[in-house]
Formats: C-alpha cells, sequence, structure tokens
C-alpha cells in the first residue's frame, strides 16, 4: 500500500526479483486495513516511530478476529502433498503482528519531525503471524542492542523498514529522511553503526527478524553499511538485499 501523493524513489519493487517471505498475508477489508493504519499512524507520531510493529490485539482488541487477515505459507512440516502438489496452510494471528511502515510527508518540519498523522507518507502495512524471533518481546540484551542511544524503534526499523516486505522500498524513504523525529534519525544511526562495528547479530538471528537472507556475517555488515551511508551520507544508489 502506497500513498499516491508520495515520491515513488528511484528504485521500485517491479526493478527488482520478487522478493519471498514465509507468509503472503492480506487485510480481509477495507475496514480491517484502515483500522490497522489509524492506530500504527498515530502510534508512529506519539513514539516517533516510522516502523511501529503493534500487537494484533492492540489493534483489533482481544479475540481471535478470523475476520481481519488472512496469511497463507507452504507447510514447513510436509511442504509437498502426496500427489506432489505444494502443501498450503493457512497461519494465524492469535500472536500475530500488524507491521506499519512510514516515511516524513514533505510537509513534516526537519527540526521537530511529523507532529500528526497527515505528515505521514504510508510505504506499506501488512499483517503476519508471529515468527521464531518476536521483536516486540525479545530482549535488546538478547541481540547486543542494549547500548546507550539505541531503543526498541531500531528492532522496530530492522524488522519493518529493513524487513522482507519492505526492503525493496528503501529507495522511497531516502528522500524525506532527513525530516524525521531527530531523535529518531539518532536512534537509527547509533543502532546501524553498533551492528557494522560490533556485529552482535548474526546472518541466522538477522533472518528470523527480517527474513532476509544473508550467507555471511561480512555480507550483512556491508548491506548495513551502505543502509547507513544511503540514509545519512547521500549514498546515490539504493542498497539491495539478497533474495
Amino acid at each position: 500500500m502506497t500513498d499516491p501523493t508520495g515520491d515513488p524513489g528511484a528504485t521500485s519493487r517491479t526493478e527488482l526479483p520478487h522478493r519471498v517471505g514465509p507468509w503472503a498475508t492480506r487485510f480481509d477489508s477495507e475496514e480491517a486495513l484502515v483500522t490497522a493504519d489509524n492506530v500504527a499512524r498515530a502510534h508512529a507520531v506519539e513514539h516517533h516511530d516510522l516502523a511501529p510493529v503493534l500487537p494484533f490485539a492492540d489493534v483489533y482488541g482481544p479475540g481471535l478476529h478470523a475476520d481481519k487477515a488472512t496469511a497463507i505459507g507452504i507447510s514447513t512440516r510436509m511442504p509437498i502433498n502426496e500427489d506432489g502438489s505444494t502443501n498450503y496452510t493457512r497461519g494465524d494471528f492469535l500472536g500475530g503482528l500488524v507491521y506499519g511502515v512510514y516515511r516524513p510527508a514533505e510537509t513534516a518540519d526537519a527540526a521537530t519531525g511529523p507532529a500528526e498523522g497527515d505528515q505521514l507518507w504510508n510505504t506499506t502495512l501488512y499483517p503476519y503471524p508471529a515468527g521464531d524471533l518476536d521483536p516486540l518481546c525479545v530482549p535488546l540484551s538478547s541481540l547486543g542492542l542494549e547500548v546507550p542511544g539505541v531503543d526498541r524503534r531500531f528492532l522496530n526499523f530492522c524488522a519493518g523498514l529493513l524487513g522482507c516486505e519492505a526492503v525493496d522500498d528503501l529507495g522511497m524513504l531516502q528522500p524525506t529522511f532527513a525530516l524525521a523525529w531527530p531523535d529518531y534519525r539518532d536512534c537509527v544511526a547509533m543502532g546501524l553503526r553498533h551492528l557494522i562495528q560490533q556485529r552482535p547479530i548474526t546472518p541466522q538471528t538477522w533472518h528470523q527478524l527480517t527474513y532476509v537472507p544473508f550467507e555471511t556475517a561480512d555480507q550483512l555488515a556491508l548491506y548495513l553499511a551502505q543502509v547507513y551511508a544511503y540514509l545519512f551520507d547521500g549514498f546515490g544508489s539504493m542498497p539491495v538485499a539478497p533474495s
């Protein structure tokens, strides 16, 4: 879901190989999508977070909410049926999450960042079943991210903006990233520098968080260094993550 008033950026999904995560998901109604956007957008402004990750229950209230979203994936236990066909399975949202990925609108003030919801452009918004690593619950210390200046918003940045559903749209963020809240930019900058220099997160853990595969720690560190240069140093080409 993209805002037609936003700058599409130099790179779009149509120019890159199709990227596949473990689930194909959708909101099942316009009402469910609008509710998720309203809640995520308000959270983004209140908490200075361009990539809010919210529990399903925080968006829709307690309950199963089987009518709000659908997730379809390939069974990990038996991916192929006896007849040779693919064995698809449906995911549930009991521990599910809503990911919002936003970017500052051109009307935002660089000194203070977006002050209200209409000063954010929506890049994408999607529901996802809970995975092996829940960005809302995993302690920052277990990821080596309990360092000064870095908080859970940086984990959301990694899981959302650099996750498989949005990483190919990073080019849409760069033109207005300087208009994000200063404290948010500082958090992201310090987090990226820490990951690049200290390498506390393995490619395996990164995949659990983002569903983006890196073969080696060097490959991951180089990519993150390019992301830093792209967002903070005016590096001209959008870094492309492996698929």
